[in-house]
């Protein structure tokens, strides 16, 4: 094989500095809207106002924290967008599959508890929407819970992309209205809030109003579990893989079938041991680093985005909720938010009521939705590199039956914590941290070590970029020093 030149970049990534331009970026975001809505969806709309409404806001630092799985997600996917090779592939020939195994086994036990959870809310808060019976909460839950897969299955891509990024408008928009709602009937003072993103290690102790069934579990364990929370988790860092495949950035640009490009560049890689198809003159490595661009734009987005809404939720908590000693909890894990907006209602507006509805729907139909295609993508992509005979099944058939292992298992465990037998907060926790801060970890560390080790030194991160890589894992590991406080 040849040495592979670098496409040219999109125009706007050569053009000089301008707000032109870097209106122009936003432009990028696209799978980062998929991440947004899982992540808001996944527990934000639980665990954000419950943690504002017993911590106040001094637990804001742990969404400074999450900073560190976003710039995690950025070197993993830089490293295929350069060399064209998936990290899980690498994974699997360097450690015998060891690290693909785990990474399969930790999704195939946490995922149909996470459906259940979302399908259990999703259902609770069509009830709080539409007022219909009790009874009916888990089969309104899993109706629109096979509705948002089927979706995924029938519809394209781009598709999802697309209504994703409409979600995500939705759910910031009444994120943002009720804060500034907040603020302006005195309930919140934001200037005083700020300084608490950066007050690492500031935690509170539970207030005496606190239920038992909160103030029993370890705070270090409700720190864990709420940074899984605001994370990029596992499934969506390697489902991002799958992602700018489809998107044809980075290497893939104008290249055909991006995923038979990759197979055969790490079919390359195996042969002779090293990356020696990447040229290393200037020119073309100037090329890749602006190609890498449109990646580092769309996940910060994504970032800015989750940090407002949680933000948000959290101080809708510390605003409306703990002044009122409420707090959600397993038996009504979302009256308590709706209390937020109907004190907001009644001071300002009684639009935000429906808003928030909206909003909650979306989020909730948007994580299940968004959810199912990052995982059925990160399993694809992870079991291709340990079970050959996946890479000759076609995407779509895969994802089916993902989705009937999903639902077998997982309704199941949602009537579970629907009749309260399982903690729904709990398993949510449990799920987060390890899918969102301990496999994040794992495969952060690997993404920086193989990135400085194969690729070739003109495309290793630089000392500012290695940095921040080191940081962003230590970011990740802060909480579990708080096991021993």
């Amino acid at each position: 094989m040849e040495e592979i030149r670098f496409p040219e970049p999109d125009e706007v990534l050569k053009e000089k500095p301008s707000l032109k331009k870097y209106l122009r970026y936003l432009l990028f975001f696209g799978p980062g809207a998929i991440i947004a809505s899982v992540t808001i969806g996944q527990g934000q709309l639980i665990l954000g106002p419950q943690i504002g409404a017993w911590a106040q806001d001094r637990l804001l630092w742990i969404i400074t924290l999450s900073f560190g799985s976003y710039f995690i997600a950025y070197v993993a996917v830089r490293f295929t967008l350069i060399s064209g090779i998936n990290l899980v592939d690498l994974f699997a020939l360097k450690l015998k599959g060891a690290l693909n195994w785990f990474f399969i086994v930790l999704i195939v036990i946490f995922i149909p508890m996470f459906a259940a959870t979302i399908i259990t809310t999703l259902g609770i808060s069509l009830q709080w929407i539409f007022g219909f019976d009790n009874s009916l909460v888990l089969v309104w839950g899993t109706y629109f819970g096979i509705l948002a897969v089927m979706l995924v299955i029938l519809w394209r891509y781009k598709i999802i992309e697309y209504t994703q990024a409409f979600f995500v408008v939705v759910l910031a928009a009444g994120a943002i209205a009720s804060m500034i709602s907040s603020v302006m009937t005195g309930q919140l003072h934001l200037l005083k809030a700020i300084p608490h993103f950066f007050t690492i290690g500031d935690i509170p102790s539970y207030p005496s109003w606190v239920p038992e069934s909160i103030s029993s579990k370890p705070i270090f364990l409700t720190i864990l579990g709420y940074l899984g929370t605001l994370t990029v988790t596992i499934i969506t860092v390697v489902g991002y893989s799958g992602w700018i495949k489809v998107k044809k950035w980075g290497i893939f640009k104008r290249r055909g079938d991006a995923n038979k490009l990759s197979e055969k560049l790490f079919e390359r890689f195996k042969e002779k041991g090293k990356i020696d198809y990447l040229p290393e003159d200037e020119k073309e490595v100037r090329k890749a680093k602006l190609l890498v661009t449109p990646a580092l734009v769309d996940l910060m987005l994504a970032f800015i985005i989750v940090a407002i809404v949680s933000t948000a939720y959290m101080l809708g908590g510390y605003a409306w909720l703990g002044r009122a000693h409420l707090i959600p909890t397993d038996a009504n894990p979302l009256k308590a938010q709706a209390e937020i907006f109907r004190n907001i209602a009644k001071s300002m507006s009684n639009w935000l009521v429906p808003l928030f509805k909206i909003s909650l729907f979306f989020a909730l139909f948007g994580t299940i939705y968004a959810g199912f295609e990052a995982a059925s993508r990160m399993l694809y992509e992870t079991m291709k590199g340990v079970a050959p005979k996946i890479r000759k099944i076609e995407y779509k058939q895969f994802t089916f039956y993902v989705f009937v292992y999903l639902f077998l298992i997982g309704i199941p465990l949602a009537v579970a914590i629907f009749t309260r037998i399982l903690s729904l907060l709990t398993i949510l926790g449990l799920t987060l941290l390890f899918i969102g801060v301990i496999g994040v970890i794992i495969y952060g560390a690997g993404a920086i070590y193989y990135t400085q080790k194969v690729l070739p030194k003109p495309y290793r991160l630089g000392k500012a970029g290695m940095a921040i890589a080191i940081l962003s894992l230590i970011f990740m590991a802060i909480p579990f020093i708080f096991i021993f406080r």
